[in-house]
């Protein structure tokens, strides 16, 4: 599904939900108005380490795609935010880790917006048993992201994206 499916859908889902709550007549008085414009989109680059303990130490390269509708979608002032880490690669001593997935937040309007994506750890294909590698099974890559809006809610600067120690070892 497209982002700007996505934002559709999200934007249906409010007024929809608007409606059911707040009655026929409320909901016609006051329609959520969409997104003017598509939504600003970047392509960030991950950089950072992140330690776990039976992996050790790895040091994180990639891409992030983001995706940042210009107006809030919801009553509420709610800005959705997208992302997507491709190409995601931990790389230690003696053992690689390769981390990827989406993530959808929904977060308060401000001019700097600032959130923590999960992403899952798989080991590079082929894993052999025994190999080193097999620890990223059910490991998560926290990213540390910083999106600055101006005051029309659209993307200034370049967002960033930083690899974050875990705070606790998930188990697999």
């Amino acid at each position: 599904m497209s982002v700007s499916s996505i934002a559709r859908w999200a934007v249906t889902a409010v007024t929809v939900a608007a409606g059911a709550l707040a009655g026929s007549v409320a909901a016609a008085a006051a329609p959520v108005t969409p997104p003017a414009g598509p939504p600003s989109r970047f392509e960030v680059p991950l950089t950072g380490q992140a330690t776990f303990a039976d992996l050790g130490t790895l040091t994180f390269t990639g891409k992030v795609h983001v995706a940042v509708p210009p107006n809030p979608i919801s009553p509420q002032g709610l800005r959705i935010i997208h992302t997507r880490l491709i190409d995601g690669l931990g790389t230690g001593t003696g053992v690689s880790c390769e981390a990827r997935g989406s993530q959808h937040f929904r977060l308060a309007t401000a001019s700097t917006l600032e959130f923590t994506g999960t992403y899952n750890m798989v080991p590079p294909n082929p894993v052999k048993p025994g190999d080193p590698a097999e620890a990223c099974w059910g490991k998560r890559l926290n990213v540390a992201f910083t999106v600055s809006l101006d005051d029309a809610g659209n993307v200034v600067g370049q967002p960033t994206a930083t690899a974050v120690d875990p705070v606790e070892d998930p188990q697999p």
